[in-house]
């Protein structure tokens, strides 16, 4: 009963994202862009990754509190 991670929207949608800024911090190091620029670049995939999980966390748990919930009123 496990779906695939790539049945999910959201996985998908940060999957490219993340490989997005893979590609351009590749790029920028091509292209020997300035330390600073590929600093921020860094900064920024590690907020969208953190965010990610976080919000992932935060909805397994809502999840499972709400299959708690419901298999308490089953019992009842």
């Amino acid at each position: 009963m496990n779906p695939s991670p790539l049945d999910s929207k959201k996985f998908v949608a940060y999957l490219i994202a993340d490989l997005g800024w893979t590609g351009l911090l590749g790029y920028g190091v091509y292209a020997k862009m300035d330390w600073s620029l590929l600093m921020a670049m860094v900064i920024t995939k590690g907020f969208v990754q953190t965010g990610y999980i976080l919000g992932q966390a935060a909805l397994d748990k809502y999840v499972r509190v709400a299959q708690i919930a419901s298999d308490i009123k089953e019992v009842e």
